[in-house]
């Protein structure tokens, strides 16, 4: 049966290049670059929240500047080291047609970065934070899939790596699986009580849950 999936740190990772465009505008403005393990922990609820995480002590009035310089370079080099995570491909390549993806970014950027791997073709629907009635953790974005495939809600399972993926499956009233490899703390996503968890995507595909929903 369908599942809906998330884009970074589910799907792909993207850190490299997501800790590359900020730190290309830090240092436009004299600020020290992060490591990629501190960019890591910035990801989440799309990209605006990710620079203002990232200003931290900087202040944020420095935002629109920073934001700027970070969405123009993260535009032209989104799929510089972008890479699929283990068991990906092969995954949406078993599944083609049942798999969605809905994420927090910009629709533009991941049709990019699925388009390098020609993997947009096994998805059913590709919905961004631009392009969703609402970002994530509504659950908007998941019920448009669902009614947009004709999928059955209570076949549909979410899979992804943060709080905002959970919440919106549990909102929307469909189970969702939680990778713990990706750019969710694992403390926090244990507290939202996902229905199932995995180490990583490689783990969850070869898992004996795939036979339910498949």
């Amino acid at each position: 049966m369908p599942f809906i999936l998330d884009l970074d740190g589910t799907l792909m990772d993207t850190v490299e290049d997501l800790g590359n465009a900020i730190n290309h505008a830090f240092l436009k403005l004299g600020f020290p670059p992060y490591s990629n393990e501190m960019v890591k922990s910035f990801v989440g609820n799309g990209s605006v929240n990710f620079v203002m995480r990232s200003l931290g002590e900087h202040g944020k009035e420095k935002f629109e500047e920073v934001f700027e310089l970070f969405t123009e370079f993260y535009k032209e080099h989104c799929t510089d080291n972008a890479k699929p995570y283990p068991g990906v491909v092969e995954f949406l390549e078993k599944h083609s047609g049942k798999c969605a993806v809905l994420t927090n970014k910009p629709a533009e950027q991941t049709l990019k970065i699925l388009g390098k791997f020609g993997l947009e073709k096994h998805l059913a629907c590709v919905l961004g934070g631009d392009t969703a009635p609402e970002r994530k953790p509504e659950p908007s974005g998941v019920l448009k899939i669902i009614e947009s495939s004709k999928w059955n809600q209570s076949k549909t399972l979410m899979v992804g790596d943060d709080i905002p993926d959970i919440g919106a499956a549990q909102a929307a009233g469909i189970k969702v699986a939680v990778l713990l490899s990706g750019f969710g703390r694992a403390y926090d996503l244990w507290e939202m009580r996902p229905d199932y968890a995995f180490g990583n995507f490689e783990e969850f595909a070869k898992s004996d849950l795939i036979e339910q929903y498949a």
